[in-house]
């Protein structure tokens, strides 16, 4: 007796866009941060988010940095003969903030960490290097990781020394000059994106945004004196683009599982004892790096069960069973035999605590004793069935 089994496994191969739509707001700066996961065993994101302008012009000073522009530009007229840093140069960057991410097709809601590291600052000013502040070392919360003299001023990047709770930072030129007016036309950031490991997130899209207030007292604060600012908030756009990797490989001639005793059919038939089963186990290798649901369709439905039937129309159930590599789990257990629904609706969800890559597994598939018998009275016929067990990586 013989019992067909086709597989499906589907993977989300899909990249759609969204546009974030918004009322019109006078001083409004926006930015996005985005990252992708094409598989992989690490698990870990790749940024995608365009550097910022240092990084562009000399990749060497960020290799090992995350960057973004920040579109803030403002000016200040700098008094640094009084004791209020507020009135030199100065800067308070926003701290760690929790952000939702949202599946743009499902809503799932994952939960993100955002804070910035650093501070790039392009300062110019019309007197000499000694006039301007950002040719000193700052002094609070920040320390120097890069200073470089340009023609029309100094470029500068500062590194928060607690970024997750930054302390404010100033700076004082060399040769105080009060009422040096100080431009800021260019401003960027390092920032770090922390992100729940990649296996445990659906494929596909998932957005989020989170906004800071710019100016005294707010996230983004430059101290007293400022003009010209370009805006007076900034959002943070997320756009985290997930696609897993998901393989399933089976042998050659898997597509039919001969359903038979232990040690074949010869001991009955020499006058021995009625098979305790039949069954099949069919090996395969899966290669799965996220969540994927599992379930069974049936040509000959019996219950939840698939049926397989002889020409007289005698039909026997067949228990239909999956088991998995240690790297997957179902409700937090591991998997071994565990029984398949029948229909997507009724779908088990399957989570990898780690990225599976080329494990065995196994379907299995078994007519129960009390059932066997009723087959024994059909002597010399063949039960047929179909069976197709569906792997969905698109959830």
């Amino acid at each position: 007796m013989s019992v067909c089994v086709a597989f499906t496994a589907k993977v989300l191969r899909r990249l759609a866009w969204a546009l974030a739509l918004a009322t019109p707001m006078t001083h409004a700066l926006e930015i996005t941060i985005s990252a992708q996961y094409r598989g992989g065993v690490s698990g870990r994101f790749e940024n995608t988010t365009p550097p910022s302008g240092l990084c562009r012009r000399y990749p060497f000073t960020c290799g090992w940095a995350e960057t973004s522009v920040l579109p803030i530009t403002f000016a200040k007229t700098l008094r640094e003969d009084t004791s209020d840093v507020r009135d030199g140069f100065y800067l308070r960057a926003p701290g760690k903030r929790q952000v939702d991410v949202y599946h743009q097709e499902t809503g799932e809601v994952r939960q993100v960490s955002f804070f910035w590291e650093l501070i790039h600052i392009v300062g110019m000013n019309n007197g000499a290097f000694v006039n301007n502040p950002l040719d000193s070392r700052p002094s609070g919360g920040c320390r120097p990781q890069y200073l470089r003299n340009i023609s029309y001023g100094v470029e500068a990047y500062w590194r928060l020394t607690d970024p997750t709770a930054p302390s404010p930072c100033w700076a004082v030129s060399a040769e105080p000059l009060p009422g040096t007016r100080l431009e800021v036309p260019e401003m960027g950031a390092g920032f770090r994106l922390e992100i729940p490991p990649a296996y445990r997130l659906t494929s596909g899209i998932y957005h989020g945004s989170t906004v800071f207030t710019i100016g005294p007292g707010g996230d983004f604060d430059f101290g007293s004196n400022v003009e010209n600012l370009s805006g007076n908030t900034l959002t943070v756009n997320f756009e985290l683009d997930v696609q897993h990797d998901f393989h399933l490989e089976f042998p050659p001639g898997s597509e039919r599982a001969v359903l038979e005793p232990r040690n074949g059919w010869q001991a009955w038939q020499a006058g021995g004892r009625s098979p305790q089963r039949l069954y099949r186990d069919l090996p395969f290798r899966i290669w799965s790096t996220g969540p994927f649901k599992v379930y069974k369709l049936c040509e000959h439905y019996m219950g939840d069960r698939c049926g397989i039937r002889n020409a007289a129309s005698h039909s026997v159930p067949v228990d239909v069973a999956l088991s998995l590599p240690g790297g997957i789990q179902h409700q937090t257990n591991g998997v071994q035999r565990v029984s398949l629904p029948s229909g997507r609706a009724q779908a088990l969800n399957f989570e990898s605590v780690q990225p599976t890559v080329n494990r065995p597994g196994q379907l299995h598939f078994e007519v129960a004793r009390a059932d066997v018998q009723g087959m024994l009275s059909h002597t010399g016929s063949t039960y047929h069935g179909q069976v197709t067990v569906v792997f969905d990586a698109e959830l």
